[in-house]
């Protein structure tokens, strides 16, 4: 029985206490890979647009720089649809990724000098301005002016180089050895020129191993980096990082904007080059810009001596960057023609044997939620057939999590499903997130996505998992006490809010954001039953502040330490933040430029109506359950709410809530074709287990 409960100290405690926490484990983020050592040597930069790791496997010269190199891929995704040389340069040249090409032309020639002037400078300054890049060009320039002067060779390094006008200095048209050994170069930019697409690709191969051997006879360090792809329609794939010689060996590298050993990305090497010796300065006067993209490289890990398994684990590494998207359709499209095949097995005969088919189908899609991340630990892109390996290995797993949690928990597997779901993405939260990277829910270093970190994808699932356990657990404590009920609420809730956005674990601030407000809601209404305009005004309050704390903390962090959180602050502080803002509001309304986009629209606010209006629902099962217990009703409000939070903060948009349904409204349709009794006093919390999936 349900008795009055007046306002609980203990409630309001345990809402300071998930604020306060949220705020406290922010300031104790960190890099999750070990121990590493920078690279503080004098720099010569060798770009070569197109070089990748089957160039590297070809040609015995470059085989042979391996073993005496410390080793990596590069990440060339810029600000544009394709990385066509010009946005190479020019991203090295602002520190940030810039657009330099048109979108469905080819790339074209490299612009050329006139009277000591990028030819089109302000071409490619104003692009940057249509495309609200935020990309300073002329950044890498400005910044050393006072310091050790660099040297360029050749027309890419001419628009690295340039300054904020677009003039150029220090600069020749053709490699010099002689020049680059000489005092008058501190640090150097090279031009390799772009390989060959056919003909002629393996004497352009031999030609750069010759380059870098004349450039390392200058001292110091060189890193030799694909810069960017050849043609605007070219195969996508991280390219070829070597940095010789090798500090205490040949190792890995990587850099704290990826924090994966044997990842860089193309900013990265701007940072590198700048080694914080001078602050950058905007090109529109005095005022500095926003802070770089990239990080210092680093050289990480355990040391690697036979240069056929440095290459074959390169090439194998591409395949897990590559397959995960198509097959992410493939897999979704299997599901979902299974779903409707079982459905119309079910609809014609209603047998027990079409309902349970239709049923595990359902299932099966809740498992997939969880099989895109498992499928990781199996190292699928080293097998033979890496595409279809990852295709079969995710079904069987989507499949195994259904017909387990079917057997062992019957009616009752949702709970195995969101209950492994949520514990697998805290422990992965915590360990770094080894299981997103790679994986279909993370866009990976070809799309130039997140380099660690829960994504969209991965908080949506974490968010329907932690909501819907929470208000089962709530369910199950009710009777006995709302406040024990509430801080149930609050410690699944708040394990997840602390995971998903503590940087250095989730670092995902879109998701605070969201599921902070849809968690304190669902904890008030467990508490009290229902809600006021001014309780609801002091949950969004107190979800800003605990969002704010997070990011002002890790603003407070050394530079090269922060997240994203922090450097969305800097940017803010820097009155560098709205082009950042339009690009997300641009990324979150392009869902709308297809049918798709609005077809998601359509069905997330069916879905959301059907949590506030349940008598508008068609189907007398489900206003039968949404009544039957306390906590459904909370638990649904809480889901919405974070959808729509989600997808109006968020530059994922519509897409986010989407992803939420398309976990959550399987398995609630799962109970309902499958739970046909209704709520009696002796069902009652068998109905609230399901229900609340």
């Amino acid at each position: 029985m349900n008795h009055p409960v007046r306002p609980s100290a203990a409630v309001l405690r345990a809402l300071a206490v998930l604020i306060a926490g949220l705020c406290v484990f922010a300031a104790a983020g960190g890099t999750a890979y070990g121990q590493e050592q920078k690279l503080l040597a004098k720099v010569v930069v060798i770009g070569v647009p197109g070089l990748s790791w089957n160039d590297v496997k070809a040609s015995p010269e470059l085989t042979a720089l391996v073993n005496q190199s410390h080793v990596g891929s590069i990440t060339v995704k810029t600000a544009g649809p394709h990385t066509c040389p010009v946005d190479g340069w020019l991203t090295i040249s602002a520190g940030t990724r810039a657009w330099g090409n048109v979108p469905d032309q080819s790339c074209g020639d490299l612009p050329g000098l006139v009277d000591g002037k990028v030819q089109d400078w302000q071409t490619y300054v104003d692009r940057q301005a249509e495309h609200h890049t935020g990309a300073p060009l002329g950044r890498l320039a400005e910044s050393r002016e006072r310091g050790a002067p660099i040297c360029g060779f050749g027309p890419g390094a001419a628009i690295a180089l340039a300054r904020t006008d677009g003039t150029v200095g220090n600069w020749q048209p053709e490699f010099d050895q002689v020049k680059l050994a000489s005092t008058a170069c501190g640090d150097a930019i090279v031009d390799a020129g772009a390989l060959p697409l056919r003909e002629g690709r393996d004497e352009a191969r031999k030609r750069v191993a010759d380059l870098v051997a004349q450039v390392r006879a200058a001292d110091g360090w060189v890193l030799l980096v694909g810069i960017s792809q050849v043609e605007a329609n070219a195969h996508q794939e991280p390219l070829v990082a070597m940095q010789l010689p090798p500090d205490n060996g040949p190792r890995w590298l990587t850099s704290d904007s990826t924090r994966r050993p044997g990842l860089i990305q193309l900013t990265d090497v701007t940072a590198t080059i700048l080694r914080g010796e001078a602050k950058p300065i905007d090109p529109a006067g005095s005022e500095q810009a926003g802070p770089l993209d990239g990080n210092e490289i680093h050289f990480t890990g355990d040391l690697h001596t036979d240069a056929a398994t440095v290459i074959e684990d390169r090439l194998d590494t591409n395949q897990r960057f590559e397959q995960p998207r198509p097959m992410l359709v493939a897999v979704a499209m299997t599901l979902l023609v299974a779903q409707l095949a079982a459905l119309a097995w079910f609809v014609i005969t209603r047998s027990q044997r079409s309902r349970s088919t239709f049923v595990f189908t359902l299932l099966s899609q809740g498992g997939f939620f969880i099989a895109v991340f498992l499928s990781t630990a199996t190292s699928w892109w080293r097998w033979p057939e890496p595409g279809f390996s990852l295709y079969c290995v995710v079904l069987a797993i989507s499949a195994l999590f259904a017909g387990v949690s079917r057997a062992v928990l019957r009616e009752h597997a949702y709970l195995g499903i969101l209950g492994a779901a949520y514990g697998l993405l805290l422990v992965d939260g915590v360990l770094g997130t080894p299981l997103q990277f790679g994986s279909m829910f993370t866009d990976g270093p070809v799309i130039g996505g997140r380099f660690y970190g829960f994504g969209n994808s991965t908080f949506a699932t974490l968010a329907v998992a932690a909501l819907v356990l929470a208000g089962w657990a709530a369910q199950k404590l009710i009777d006995r006490s709302r406040v024990q009920a509430a801080l149930a609420v609050l410690a699944i809730g708040g394990a997840a809010i602390i995971v998903d956005g503590k940087p250095g674990w989730g670092t995902d601030f879109g998701g605070i954001v969201a599921l902070t407000p849809a968690v304190l809601l669902l904890a008030w209404l467990t508490w009290r039953g229902g809600i006021s305009w001014k309780a609801l005004l002091g949950i969004c309050a107190a979800g800003a502040v605990a969002v704010s704390g997070v990011a002002f903390l890790d603003y407070l962090r050394p530079e090269d330490e922060r997240s994203h959180f922090g450097t969305f602050v800097a940017r803010l502080l820097d009155g560098d933040v709205s082009d950042v803002l339009i690009r997300k509001l641009q990324m979150s309304l392009g869902f709308y430029d297809s049918p798709a986009g609005w077809a998601m629209l359509v069905g997330v606010l069916l879905a959301m109506l059907a949590t506030i209006r349940p008598d508008k629902v068609p189907s007398e099962s489900y206003r039968r359950f949404y009544t039957s217990l306390p906590m459904i009703r909370p638990t649904l409000l809480a889901l919405s709410a974070c959808g729509l939070i989600g997808m109006l903060l968020n530059d994922a948009g519509v897409a986010l809530p989407a992803i939420m349904t398309g976990l959550a409204l399987p398995l609630l349709v799962a109970h309902l074709v499958d739970n046909r009794t209704p709520a009696t006093p002796q069902t009652r919390t068998l109905s609230v287990e399901v229900s609340d999936g």
